[in-house]
């Protein structure tokens, strides 16, 4: 003992210990606020990169949703409002075979060769298009902002799909 009735402190400035508290706290708080739920600003829709050179001949797109199941309730949502866009805006070119939709289910091992393909491991959403250079695919990422607003998703892809026809994306 050395007779002090005081606090006792680290060697050095007293202010140490609560900037590392206020620190901690800090860090506490950033982490917290990751996990409350609320849903990132929407960006304004973005071009997806472009598979295709702009211009060039098209002869073929193909969209493909991957997922496993069960799916969550926005996976499930993505893979709805993907075909109705396909169906409601591209019927003459889904009746042609200009353009494709798929729905494919990550789990079934007869599935593992077109993930495979196109790279893809989890819940995503893919464009292919087949040009005078060959293949070329595309996860169309921002997809995942229009989730839950069927209108605004559907007006984004049927933007992506349409460019990517006409060989503009």
């Amino acid at each position: 003992m050395d007779g002090s009735s005081g606090p006792r402190t680290l060697p050095g400035n007293d202010s140490t210990g609560l900037v590392l508290f206020l620190l901690c706290l800090l860090l506490v708080s950033l982490s917290a606020a990751g996990c409350s739920g609320t849903v990132p600003a929407k960006p304004e829709p973005a071009l997806v990169p472009s598979p295709v050179l702009p211009n060039h001949t098209v002869s073929g797109v193909d969209l493909v949703f991957f997922h496993p199941v069960p799916g969550c309730d926005s996976c499930d949502q993505v893979g709805r409002y993907a075909n109705d866009t396909v169906h409601t805006y591209f019927a003459p070119e889904l009746a042609s075979g200009r353009i494709s939709y798929r729905d494919v289910n990550l789990n079934l091992p007869e599935n593992r060769d077109i993930a495979n393909r196109y790279g893809a491991y989890d819940n995503s959403l893919w464009i292919g298009v087949q040009d005078e250079r060959g293949f070329h695919s595309t996860e169309i990422i921002d997809i995942w902002y229009y989730a839950y607003n069927r209108e605004e998703f559907m007006t984004y892809l049927r933007g992506v799909i349409g460019r990517a026809l006409a060989g503009t994306g």
